[in-house]
């Protein structure tokens, strides 16, 4: 009998170590979001401007980071004065998952209703 609650113990302990073993991710995530820079006169000519942005994102991922990532994603980019500012998401493959898992868990925020113009004519009638 005591051979038999030792072994049940024991299947016992194996069960819940493996549920914590799989619950717990097994390395650290990586993610980063970055900034980076080109100048805007490279806006003129779409093959200038897609080339100095692929060389300031390989930039980034070459001397910003010290991990190897599996995602690299352009999340925005906006003109301020004379410079075009990206921002990139890095992530590496446990990063990916961290990101589908907190996306996956987030609620969708509704689009805000367009705001009518005063020239729009619904914005008139209910003015």
């Amino acid at each position: 009998m005591k051979k038999s609650i030792s072994l049940k113990v024991a299947s016992g302990l194996a069960a819940m170590s493996f549920v914590v073993m799989t619950a717990v991710p097994s390395a650290i995530a990586h993610v980063v979001e970055a900034v980076a820079s080109v100048p805007a006169e490279q806006a003129g000519d779409r093959e200038k401007l897609d080339g100095a942005i692929e060389a300031a994102i390989d930039d980034v991922v070459s001397h910003a980071i010290a991990f190897t990532p599996t995602v690299v994603s352009l999340l925005d980019a906006k003109v301020v004065g004379d410079r075009i500012y990206l921002f990139v998401l890095i992530a590496d493959k446990d990063g990916e998952e961290a990101i589908r898992l907190l996306l996956t868990d987030r609620p969708r925020v509704p689009d805000p209703a367009p705001v009518p113009s005063e020239t729009d004519a619904s914005y008139r009638l209910y003015r």
